[in-house]
């Protein structure tokens, strides 16, 4: 006879990112490719930035004899020491994984546009924004270019990020730096400087 248990934890976000980083945490082969878009994404950090809920996931035991699938790594991570996984995750991938990519690397994350043409993001939270109990916190977030310089048109330059002095200026914080208590302590003596 077979039983399905069913579990259900709270792990916070960090252990889960920190279990994908590790491998420990991967995809059964069958899953579809990460296709979330830039606005999906920042709509995503900022839903976490408000304490909204995003869903649950579901994950499978990746020690069950009757569920033996290949498996893959979370687009973004490279699986370097043939690391098994703990765990396979079978929905919630794209909310992860774009979770992942943009909290926990340093790169610009490859997403698309609304047209779904390819482009580099960054993903930075205004800090007046998050402050400002009247400011709309839907737009505390926001979404940059993978050159961290924000043109309009003629190419005229309306924000440049390009480097920590110059996200300090602009009072953005970047997004990736939030599970990095290091270089978050160093951007903030940057900032306070």
């Amino acid at each position: 006879m077979f039983v399905k248990l069913f579990d259900s934890t709270s792990d916070s976000l960090m252990s889960l990112l920190n279990r994908i980083r590790e491998c420990k945490i991967q995809l059964p082969d069958f899953q579809r490719g990460w296709v979330w878009d830039d606005e999906r994404i920042r709509k995503l950090l900022t839903s976490i930035s408000l304490s909204y809920p995003i869903g649950a996931v579901m994950m499978l035991d990746a020690g069950n004899p009757d569920a033996n699938f290949l498996t893959r790594p979370i687009e973004g991570v490279v699986n370097t020491a043939n690391v098994k996984p703990d765990v396979l995750l079978l929905d919630g991938q794209q909310r992860l994984t774009s979770l992942f990519q943009s909290l926990i690397l340093r790169d610009a994350v490859k997403t698309r546009d609304i047209k779904n043409n390819e482009i580099e993001r960054f993903y930075y939270a205004d800090i007046n924004s998050m402050i400002d109990p009247n400011a709309d916190q839907e737009e505390a977030i926001i979404s940059v270019p993978g050159t961290r310089i924000i043109k309009k048109l003629g190419n005229l330059v309306v924000a440049d990020y390009s480097d920590r002095a110059k996200e300090c200026e602009n009072d953005v914080f970047p997004i990736n730096l939030f599970f990095d208590s290091s270089e978050a302590y160093a951007w903030q003596l940057t900032y306070t400087q």
